[in-house]
């Protein structure tokens, strides 16, 4: 069953501060994992079949694993421009946009997924994000995209199974040992890990969470299955990712030129 329960990076009211310090560390921690790797092969044969330079990524929060994704298509010859978005724009999102590469550009603004600009183009992606949402709002994000008819990409790090759920256990561990890699890491940040540990504490339970929220690949299905049409279809299945057992769910949305609907579930992609 899913729990939709407290997390901390939700609230308006969080300070700053702490956000930013624990999006800084989960950034770093993508370094460690094959996630943007698997996440970018993917994204890749998308861009191709839409011949898209541009992607819009939701729920960015200070950009997560969005470098090293950009860097592995990069190395797949595609030529991409990077638009960062998300509902509580942080400032140190705005410096990272800047600072890392010119190719992301930061969209100062709040905004809200389930609602996009047609002014914003480009295949539309979601980064271990999609767990945050509730199923009404899930719903709209995914009804968003179909109404116009633009691609959508939502791939989780996440997963509703017991193995997944016990591993969060090792988080405060991988909080003390990943700390250290965190780029432009601040004195603030190092005194709330290993003085007054704080961080590893709220990145548990935070962790913790997302596994509990995260949808399952039947539950992905039932959103789509009142979204239909002839040019649009639906994958939705697992990425198997290696010490992971039972892999991470993504669901990826279509324009198509098929005859008829499709809502495909995959079985679990091998890498």
């Amino acid at each position: 069953m899913r729990l939709h329960l407290f997390e901390w990076e939700d609230q308006a009211w969080f300070p700053v501060l702490l956000r930013t310090a624990m999006t800084s560390y989960l950034t770093a921690a993508y370094e460690v994992t094959q996630f943007p790797k698997l996440w970018a092969e993917r994204l890749a044969t998308l861009m191709k079949q839409d011949q898209s330079e541009d992607v819009l990524d939701l729920g960015s929060g200070s950009g997560g694993p969005i470098i090293r994704v950009l860097k592995e298509l990069e190395e797949r010859g595609l030529n991409v421009r990077i638009t960062l978005t998300d509902l509580f724009p942080q400032i140190g999102m705005r410096r990272f946009a800047l600072s890392e590469q010119t190719s992301v550009k930061y969209w100062p603004h709040p905004l809200d997924a389930a609602y996009i600009p047609s002014s914003l183009p480009g295949i539309r992606t979601m980064f271990a994000s999609f767990h945050h949402f509730p199923p009404k709002i899930a719903r709209a994000i995914l009804h968003d995209a179909f109404q116009h008819r633009r691609t959508i990409c939502i791939f989780e790090a996440s997963s509703r199974t017991l193995p997944a759920i016990l591993s969060t256990l090792l988080i405060p561990l991988f909080v003390l040992l990943l700390t250290p890699r965190i780029k432009h890491i601040s004195l603030i940040q190092i005194a709330l890990t290993y003085v007054v540990p704080i961080l590893p504490f709220l990145i548990f339970w935070d962790g913790l969470v997302s596994h509990l929220r995260t949808y399952s690949v039947s539950e992905l299905i039932e959103f789509t299955r009142e979204l239909v049409s002839p040019d649009y279809e639906w994958e939705i299945g697992l990425i198997e990712i290696p010490r992971m057992p039972g892999g991470t769910p993504f669901l990826v949305g279509q324009a198509s030129t098929r005859r008829r609907p499709i809502v495909r579930e995959t079985a679990p992609l091998h890498r």
